[in-house]
């Protein structure tokens, strides 16, 4: 919100209302935009992105670590799960905010339009690592930078309940990775298993 704020010269309040507004708009029709690729912490980070398609270090991180020699599901498969999962997400956040604040929402306050530090779509890809025996918490929160233990251990916590209802996703990996620099090199290689 900070950033589109910056860009149009308008409030964070004015965005938020207005994404809030549209994204109501866009359920009510059905229509799930998904999660974005690549996010943009600064309008500078975004201006140079339009301007030279100079991506955000996490992307790159975020394409390693959802390599199907990691996930052990095809790139179209992970995209499916984490777009079957992403309304159980949202409702499972409102329950747990609900249940941080006591009660329900007062008039007038926002909802689900504050930045997360790890996406949706982050959170069933770190669970999913978590799941497979990939490494450790303390391997995954260095992989993704700027991430803490115990956050990457929250989202797991929170999301792997509802990855395992899934059933049919991948078991143990054959490798577990040590170090964020080995779990990252696995993604980087051109190896295509898929489950």
């Amino acid at each position: 919100m900070n950033v589109l704020a910056d860009l149009l010269e308008v409030t964070a309040t004015c965005i938020g209302d207005l994404v809030r507004e549209t994204r109501e708009v866009l359920e009510d029709h059905g229509h799930d935009a998904g999660a974005a690729a690549v996010r943009f912490a600064t309008a500078g980070a975004l201006l140079d992105f339009l301007d030279t398609d100079h991506r955000p270090a996490r992307t790159a991180v975020i394409e390693r670590l959802s390599h199907p020699a990691l996930t052990g599901l095809t790139q179209h498969q992970l995209h499916e799960l984490t777009s079957r999962l992403a309304r159980r997400q949202s409702a499972q956040a409102e329950r747990l905010s609900y249940q941080r604040r006591g009660g329900p929402r007062q008039p007038g306050t926002r909802g689900g339009v504050f930045h997360q530090k790890i996406s949706n779509s982050e959170h069933v890809l770190l669970a999913l690592l978590y799941h497979r025996g990939l490494c450790t918490l303390d391997v995954l929160a260095d992989a993704l930078g700027g991430v803490s233990r115990s956050a990457a251990g929250n989202v797991i916590r929170e999301t792997l309940p509802l990855l395992q209802q899934e059933g049919d996703i991948p078991g143990p990996a054959p490798t577990r990775y040590r170090t964020a620099a080995d779990l990252l090199a696995a993604g980087a290689t051109s190896d295509t298993a898929t489950s």
